[in-house]
């Protein structure tokens, strides 16, 4: 009898999972689709036409799946098959872009449609990182007139190394007391969803390979950002190149060679080639213009100021350098000039093209611009959605 139970019991679990595992399949192909019938969904599932028709009913009474008016289609005889579709704003992701000066929160529903987004310095909520940035979301949420039940994952890009095992932050090159915040541990207990937290350079190159991006569909991207810092982010098949410890791409100790006769204002490309670095070299040689980032010293450089257009185009040969040493080790698809900087590519490309031409580089500026890490951390959130889902299908 004992035997018996267990025999039992083991089969009506298994029945459990092969149920959830078809509801799921059936989720997956109609987001991958847009809109599918019952026939439809049977082909490309293998599952037969009543275990569909059974499975959609279930669906569409959990709310994950809407029964859509099929289109008119006078070839046939009869009614036409009803079309079904999966509800994307049945679930909401949040992305966050945690920057060195500036934070960046979106949230989007599963279908992709933005529902609500805000900006804000990140030096108003750095003493709290956890309870600002849950916060944040949880604002958002009301203003989209949501509920928390309805977050189905977060991503979030943090100006700082990541560890992949743990998501705990390190090194940040700003905001010191970041280091060693568990960001990822804390945000899911506070939120109580899937959070993905990632090095803000690697989630931009999955953007740059997304269909949003600057190279979409591209197997292999190198993402250089060049803004208020400095780093490389790397993306294979959409996956980023994160490293043992989270520390892949963080570039900003190289050393740069001072041109004779001038007096950087470091050693290294964060000293150097940063927004603030270039501004001090600026004043250095001698500008008098009002250039106070990068924005204003590009103005400067397409106004014909000298000295701009000088500090520019040692900008560029370090970049183009810096570009070509990645170029050597990765021999990518597509390389991608990320950050502020890209703002001013068109005062760039000249000096740019001559220093890599020969090797076959073509750098492109990114058309995502200060969205990059933002599109990529949502792209993040979305590896989140199927535990949401299988959570909602069995309770």
């Amino acid at each position: 009898m004992a035997a018996s139970r267990r025999s039992d019991h083991v089969s009506a679990t298994t029945t459990v999972d092969i149920r959830l595992a078809n509801l799921l399949l059936i989720l997956h192909e109609l987001r991958e689709r847009t809109t599918l019938s019952r026939s439809d969904l049977a082909r490309a599932t293998g599952l037969a036409v009543p275990t569909v028709h059974r499975l959609v009913s279930e669906l569409t009474a959990a709310g994950l799946v809407l029964q859509d008016e099929p289109a008119a289609d006078e070839s046939r005889l009869g009614r036409p098959p009803a079309v079904y579709r999966f509800h994307g704003e049945a679930g909401i992701l949040a992305g966050l872009d945690v920057g060195n000066q500036n934070t960046r929160v979106s949230l989007a529903s599963l279908s992709g449609a933005t529902l609500a987004a805000r900006s804000l310095p990140t030096a108003e909520i750095e003493n709290d990182l956890p309870g600002a940035l849950s916060e944040l979301v949880r604002s958002l949420l009301t203003e989209a007139g949501a509920g928390e039940g309805r977050l189905a994952g977060v991503g979030v890009g943090v100006a700082a190394a990541v560890d992949p095992a743990t998501g705990t932050l390190r090194d940040p090159p700003r905001h010191r007391k970041w280091h060693g915040l568990a960001l990822a541990a804390e945000l899911t207990g506070r939120l109580d969803c899937g959070v993905t937290v990632c090095q803000d350079d690697h989630l931009a190159a999955v953007a740059e390979a997304s269909a949003h991006g600057t190279v979409p569909g591209a197997g292999s991207v190198v993402v250089l950002a060049v803004g208020f810092g400095i780093g490389v982010g790397v993306a294979l098949d959409s996956a980023p190149i994160a490293g043992l410890t989270g520390r892949f791409g963080r570039i900003a100790g190289w050393p740069v060679t001072a041109p004779r006769g001038v007096r950087l204002p470091g050693r290294t490309l964060g000293d150097c080639l940063g927004s603030p670095g270039l501004v001090t070299q600026y004043f250095s040689r001698g500008g008098t213009g009002a250039v106070d980032d990068g924005k204003s010293l590009f103005d400067a450089a397409r106004s014909g100021d000298p000295v701009a257009r000088t500090v520019v185009a040692w900008a560029a040969r370090e970049i183009a350098g810096v570009a070509r040493a990645l170029h050597t080790i990765f021999d990518e698809e597509g390389f991608v000039l990320g950050g502020g900087l890209a703002e001013g590519f068109d005062v760039l490309e000249r000096d740019l093209l001559r220093h890599t031409e020969e090797f076959g580089l073509v750098i492109r500026p990114s058309v995502l611009g200060d969205q990059a890490v933002l599109t990529g951390a949502l792209l993040a959130a979305n590896s989140s959605v199927e535990p949401w889902l299988q959570a909602r299908l069995t309770h």
